[in-house]
């Protein structure tokens, strides 16, 4: 089956995410509407119900794991049919999810099953049976499937076509691997150290890995590697954190660098030509090890609070228009605008009023939708629309 097109409804409005769905206390206080990513392990942990994320303007990732350590992060291929299955079983017991990463960081000796390496055509199988499975639940023919990210700086897995292991190699096999069997793509990337230069360091490694970059850049080489039918799929940068010393670690610091990180991925977006990125997730919430969790570090906090001060918007994939029907063409134009008081003697705005919406927070928008022209507007509690002439057939989108 082709890639599904994703909905606007799918994305929160920024880019600001968390590793853990533990995170969405810390984004509501902050009034933010971003993105939370949970792991599970398909045998041993119950379906969830992400409802609650949803209503509070988030939006869930969830990454489906076969297990941890010598259980794989998917199995051998002997077991790719149940697999399949379970992971099917699971997401249709699940509530409020529509993106599923199957596995995770397939090219690391500490996710192989049995010890057994995951090469990118064997990979593709797996992903293929989990895809078909999942997408035939009911309620789930649009779930948005997304291959795991490969795990950068690593050199583990080697085969004929890659004998360096180069990671970058690895992530363009797999995707080649899928053809168009796959909805959205996961990224790992982390940086030398916790400064905000160390975000833009252009550092490289030495041959055979010379165009690779060795820190934060490396998500650029990924970008890149993306093949061309894959360029309008959505982007999901889902584990991020800095390497002090070479390994993963948060240093008590408010130096800035969880900000420029997230400026460096809003450049990124506001260069036309690029792929768009949809999300940034710090890696991670739980504090499952003291050197991955930033949650227990005030500072680290308090310089995440200063990131989301800067309000990076999340830039909709280059397809997201496909299939969009009336009412998400309205609210994607709303959520394009930014949303302020403005003249209150316009029809919408009197409709508005009738109805209890409250105060308007932008402008009047014009709307395309099937060669007609549509007026929007966004209140407090909705987003009204209407056909231009048609001032009697106003509808709302609740907020």
């Amino acid at each position: 089956m082709a890639a599904i097109p994703p909905t606007p409804d799918q994305f929160p409005q920024s880019l600001y995410g968390i590793h853990d769905v533990e995170g969405l206390h810390f984004l509501q206080q902050n009034h933010c509407s971003g993105w939370l990513v949970h792991a599970v392990d398909v045998w041993h942990d119950a379906p969830a119900d992400y409802s609650a994320l949803v209503n509070a303007k988030c939006r869930v990732i969830v990454r489906l794991n076969n297990g941890y350590g010598s259980a794989g992060t998917i199995p051998l291929p002997s077991g790719y049919d149940a697999f399949a299955q379970q992971c099917a079983q699971w997401v249709a017991a699940s509530k409020g999810a529509k993106i599923f990463i199957i596995g995770n960081e397939m090219n690391l000796s500490a996710e192989r099953p049995q010890g057994q390496p995951i090469l990118p055509a064997a990979y593709a199988v797996c992903f293929k049976k989990c895809r078909a499975a999942i997408q035939a639940q009911p309620g789930f023919a649009d779930a948005n499937l997304v291959p795991g990210a490969t795990g950068p700086y690593n050199t583990e897995t080697t085969y004929p076509a890659n004998p360096t292991g180069d990671w970058v190699k690895y992530f363009q096999d797999i995707l080649v691997a899928l053809a168009d069997q796959c909805d959205g793509i996961a990224i790992h990337t982390y940086s030398r150290g916790q400064q905000p230069a160390d975000i833009t360091n252009q550092a490289k490694f030495q041959p055979p890995f010379q165009n690779n970059y060795r820190g934060f850049l490396a998500y650029q080489n990924f970008m890149q590697a993306i093949p061309t039918s894959m360029k309008n799929l959505p982007v999901y940068l889902t584990e991020t954190q800095p390497l002090i010393n070479d390994a993963p670690n948060w240093l008590n610091q408010n130096t800035g660098w969880v900000t420029a990180a997230f400026a460096e991925i809003n450049r990124w977006n506001s260069l036309p030509g690029n792929q768009a990125i949809q999300a940034l997730t710090m890696f991670r919430w739980l504090d499952t090890d003291p050197h991955w969790s930033f949650s227990t570090k005030n500072q680290v906090l308090d310089d995440f609070r200063n990131a989301i001060a800067h309000n990076f918007k999340l830039r909709l994939p280059n397809n997201v228009e496909a299939g969009q029907t009336l009412e998400q063409a309205a609210l994607a134009a709303a959520q394009s605008k930014p949303w302020m008081p403005v003249n209150n003697q316009a029809a919408l705005w009197q409709f508005a009023k009738m109805h209890g919406l409250q105060d308007q927070q932008t402008d009047e928008l014009s709307l395309n939708y099937n060669g007609e022209t549509y007026i929007a507007q966004v209140f407090n509690l909705g987003i009204v629309y209407v056909k231009a002439g048609d001032w009697g057939n106003i509808q709302v989108i609740p907020k």
